[in-house]
């Protein structure tokens, strides 16, 4: 009430419009309508626009799987933002102090979120958010609204002790002011402001690393490990956090916290070639070798499969969604066909033994790529063709008895080749199914 006062008294100096916008979070019935009529009331008598927003925070929070506060904060501030939108506003005016913002420092303190929480709250944020009383302490707002008549009510909520924000008003601050150290509110507010600066080069320093190695794909973001891994780590974590916030085209909060960022940290200081790793705020991130990519998403890890496939004839194997097809063909027909197609081969027939089967892959399997002399592990030859361990399950295997004949979409087998002397050939083809059935046609 207070802030919209003050820029109402602005207003006389320069030429600025204000639209008063208020949110109703659903959390406390009668005491939040008194609000409203307050605010209203308050606003007509100014002669200025009024919008109101009534939400269930409770519902939206459930939904989303997030905490009641970060529920309210998002709910808030989509609405203001849709606000804005329509009156095509160039600023949101938020009403935050200096008291609220010792209480943010200490919050992400207490969560260990790092430089970014330990700044607090910025007083103009992405160009848009301002936040004019933001050095001004409780005490000097309440001392104004009672020497200049603002009309205002107290948020009872404020006065429970049911949310950590609160405990440390309540309980913490005036136990440190009053065992430790009187002016630890100052101090605390003080040290917020240096870290801001501090934080702010760091916040260039990630953007230009940013600018430089991260890179738009069709699905997502992507960097080169290579390059990733000789930031800084202050600079990781920063543009992690930036590649979430533009991929899904928003910010994490003033504290920037990031749920899993430090678990993919860990993921990618491991060592480990290649990995899939989902983040609870619908993030998917994958490392394939020396590609890392960012997306929005989840995944789900391929299981074991086999099927008996039917020839000459269609078999649709229901756990991969593919429809083989093997069937015999000439000489003359395979000729006539393109050869570098990922899921077409062709096999001298008479070398293989019935009935043929689709698999998944399995700990100890070995063939003979064609074109090379003796057997190879399975394994290795998906090490040496860069495939990701999380992606070798699900790709389908075509045997004859214990032998491999073909790694779909990669090699066939040496051993099975049609060559010269193949009097008869086994065409081979995977399709994809729209509509999955059931058994074979």
């Amino acid at each position: 009430m207070v802030l919209l006062h003050q820029l109402h008294v602005y207003r006389t100096i320069h030429p600025i419009e204000l639209i008063v916008a208020h949110v109703n979070h659903g959390l406390r019935p009668g005491e939040a309508e008194r609000e409203r009529e307050l605010v209203e009331k308050e606003t007509n008598r100014l002669g200025l626009p009024f919008e109101y927003g009534l939400f269930d925070v409770k519902v939206f929070a459930k939904q989303e799987g997030l905490s009641l506060q970060d529920g309210a904060r998002r709910v808030r501030f989509r609405f203001l933002n849709e606000v804005r939108d329509r009156y095509r506003a160039q600023k949101i005016a938020l009403g935050h102090n200096a008291d609220d913002q010792v209480e943010t420092v200490l919050l992400g303190l207490i969560r260990g979120s790092g430089l970014r929480g330990l700044r607090g709250m910025v007083p103009v944020r992405d160009g848009i958010v301002i936040r004019p009383l933001l050095e001004t302490w409780r005490r000097e707002i309440e001392a104004f609204a009672s020497e200049e008549g603002v009309p205002f009510l107290v948020d009872s909520s404020n006065l429970r002790e049911d949310y950590l924000r609160n405990r440390i008003r309540l309980r913490l601050i005036p136990l440190i002011e009053k065992e430790y150290q009187p002016r630890f509110k100052e101090i605390v507010f003080r040290t917020s402001a240096i870290l801001r600066q501090e934080d702010e080069l760091l916040e260039q320093e990630a953007e230009r690393a940013y600018g430089r190695m991260v890179r738009k794909e069709k699905e997502g973001l992507s960097f080169r490990f290579s390059e990733f891994k000789g930031l800084l780590p202050a600079l990781r974590r920063r543009v992690l956090r930036k590649m979430a916030e533009r991929v899904q085209g928003r910010t994490f909060g003033e504290e920037g916290y990031l749920p899993g960022l430090d678990e993919i940290l860990e993921k990618l200081a491991s060592g480990a070639s290649s990995f899939r790793f989902s983040l609870r705020e619908g993030l998917f991130v994958e490392k394939r070798y020396d590609e890392v990519l960012m997306r929005e998403g989840s995944f789900e890890e391929p299981s074991s499969f086999e099927a008996e496939l039917t020839f000459p004839g269609r078999t649709v194997v229901e756990e991969i969604g593919k429809e083989v097809i093997l069937e015999e063909v000439s000489k003359e027909d395979m000729a006539k066909e393109r050869m570098d197609s990922p899921t077409r081969a062709w096999f001298d027939l008479e070398k293989a033994s019935l009935p043929l089967k689709l698999r998944s892959f399995k700990p100890g399997d070995r063939f003979q790529p064609l074109g090379v002399r003796g057997t190879q592990k399975l394994k290795e030859f998906f090490i040496d063709h860069k495939i990701p361990r999380f992606e070798r399950m699900g790709i389908p295997l075509l045997v004859s008895g214990e032998r491999i004949l073909w790694v779909v979409g990669y090699r066939i087998d040496e051993g099975f080749k049609v060559t010269e002397r193949t009097k008869r050939v086994l065409r081979a083809e995977l399709k994809d199914v729209s509509s999955v059935g059931s058994g074979s046609v």
